[in-house]
């Protein structure tokens, strides 16, 4: 376990976001908001936890994500947006996590400017899931991941041009979007294939 946190933490960023999208600002997106990319150990191993949706959310409705949402005006920065939405999401308190470092912020198709924040849950065992938000909460090997067999790019034509995006199908959940986005982007610092800091 101590292994791959030494892997894994070399690859993130470590140095301080800029200060106004950390306290919240949204670059040219309309808003700004975070997720949590959080690790925890399963036959010693790696696995991801991810959430699947609400089908009645107005955003992303029914997709699988990591736990996060929108910054919030008594959030004191996006790192606290990404701890409280994990909190209220699927009840794990900010004591039993623990922030290795960041990923690069992506924008999403609603409108969001969204800091992934990578770490790890010392326990999943009692996961307090708020089904008003989140249908489930399941984990997938980072392995998995990390097999490039498993992606499959597909392309879009969007009014800005030809886009690409990726897809996961591990089991019977899709990993799709900006969800994949953010695994691939990991996945490719790690491999120091095809990524350009």
């Amino acid at each position: 376990m101590q292994k791959f946190t030494q892997q894994i933490k070399p690859h993130l960023n470590q140095n301080l976001i800029d200060e106004d999208l950390w306290l919240g600002a949204s670059g040219d997106m309309e808003r700004a908001a975070a997720v949590f990319f959080p690790f925890y150990w399963k036959h010693e191993e790696p696995w991801v936890l991810l959430t699947k949706r609400n089908e009645q959310l107005k955003h992303h409705s029914g997709q699988v994500s990591f736990p996060g949402g929108a910054h919030e005006p008594q959030d004191k920065n996006i790192k606290h947006t990404a701890l409280r939405e994990t909190f209220e999401e699927i009840g794990v308190a900010r004591q039993h996590i623990e922030l290795w470092g960041f990923l690069d912020g992506l924008p999403s198709i609603s409108g969001f400017h969204v800091t992934p924040f990578v770490g790890e849950i010392k326990d999943v065992s009692e996961l307090v899931i708020d089904h008003n938000e989140v249908d489930k909460a399941f984990g997938v090997p980072f392995s998995f991941f990390q097999d490039h067999k498993n992606r499959t790019k597909h392309h879009v034509k969007t009014p800005w041009g030809k886009k690409h995006y990726y897809v996961f199908e591990y089991k019977k959940d899709v990993i799709w979007g900006l969800t994949a986005q953010i695994i691939v982007q990991l996945v490719d610092r790690m491999n120091e294939e095809n990524y350009e800091r």
